[in-house]
């Protein structure tokens, strides 16, 4: 049973309301034939191809295993699936939540089909699967261990699952708060989001203990350190009890001393990612088709970019190269888009990708 002192009364409505947005949104649709998530570039997907370009991460439908990854290269050639295109047709999973590149070894998180595909990046290759895992979303690591957040389920605490790098073995598990999301690692500390509470977790990474909770907005999500280190995390908002959004997102500012120093009202709801430019000195998010700007320091934050012809804008990052790229769900009726955008906020490109594109992964050789 879920215990009133870790979540707010709004809970069991954010989470009926989640389950009942995943259904309505994937599930009507009519499973995707892999063969058929391809760009309309004519090159095939190609082995040892992948060490140099953007890795887009697909969800897929909920309850099907159309989850994929495409591959974006230098020259702008799309190569959608290329997981399946890899490894003897092997379908990738239920709902692909994210990608942790370590090196050129990658981890994709598949969070309904509750594994992990460890691969060769270049090749997109499976080497490994990590099955032990419930619910899993995010990754990173620090030295020769891993860590990864879990939600385990609606009605249990989340928790980090310590990942041995070189066996791919899980060597313990700490419980957090509820919904563990987004993960940061700054001073030998690993935070944690809690996303169906208003608190963020802190570990010791040395005796892998919890040594703090701090409250901060509602839902915390995705976080990012800043030029100056200090931490910000992007709290999504809640819904009133009739459902209507509360239109309570914020921008929470961690210091150095884990002292909430700052917190700037969004005055409504925002999706939970968050990207940075290159110099961390400006952060992105987005609501809706909307695409808004924060420069660090600042009171307040500006619109990036409106795109009046999106469905439904799902992931975000930058490049190396300061461009902002931008997915488009299409509310999972078709196939996503990817549209790229300058630091001035002019589109330059738009790709088509996979089903539910949510999140990016940058390479370089």
């Amino acid at each position: 049973m879920i215990q009133a002192k870790y979540l707010d009364n709004s809970l069991p409505l954010y989470i009926l309301f989640f389950i009942t947005l995943l259904f309505v949104s994937c599930t009507e649709d009519p499973e995707v034939d892999p063969e058929n998530v391809l760009s309309d570039d004519t090159s095939q997907n190609k082995l040892g191809s992948f060490s140099s370009g953007i890795f887009v991460i697909n969800e897929g439908n909920f309850l099907s295993d159309d989850g994929s990854i495409s591959f974006i290269d230098s020259e702008g050639v799309v190569q959608n699936d290329i997981f399946f295109e890899n490894n003897a047709s092997l379908p990738l999973g239920d709902v692909v939540q994210s990608m942790y590149l370590r090196d050129t070894t990658a981890f994709i998180l598949v969070n309904n089909s509750n594994k992990i595909e460890v691969v060769d990046g270049d090749e997109m290759t499976v080497l490994h699967t990590i099955s032990e895992v419930s619910l899993p979303r995010y990754m990173v690591s620090e030295g020769d261990f891993g860590y990864i957040s879990e939600w385990v389920s609606f009605s249990d605490r989340g928790r980090i699952s310590i990942l041995d790098l070189n066996t791919y073995e899980i060597l313990d598990t700490i419980n957090v708060g509820f919904g563990a999301e987004a993960l940061a690692i700054r001073d030998n500390k690993l935070y944690v989001s809690n996303n169906f509470e208003k608190t963020l977790s802190i570990m010791d990474l040395n005796t892998r203990e919890i040594i703090q909770t701090i409250t901060v907005g509602t839902s915390p999500a995705a976080m990012i350190i800043d030029q100056n280190g200090d931490l910000w995390i992007l709290c999504s908002g809640g819904y009133n009890a009739d459902f209507t959004l509360a239109n309570n997102g914020s921008l929470v500012r961690l210091d150095s001393n884990d002292e909430v120093i700052q917190e700037i009202s969004l005055g409504m709801n925002v999706s939970g990612r968050m990207a940075a430019n290159v110099d961390l000195s400006v952060l992105y998010f987005y609501s809706g088709t909307t695409a808004y700007s924060y420069v660090i320091g600042d009171e307040s934050y500006d619109t990036f970019i409106e795109n009046t012809s999106a469905i439904a804008f799902y992931g975000i990052g930058v490049a190396p190269d300061g461009d902002v790229y931008i997915a488009d769900s299409k509310g999972f009726q078709s196939l996503g888009s990817v549209y790229v955008y300058d630091q001035m906020g002019s589109e330059k490109e738009e790709f088509e990708v996979g089903r539910g594109p949510n999140g990016f992964v940058f390479t370089s050789e």
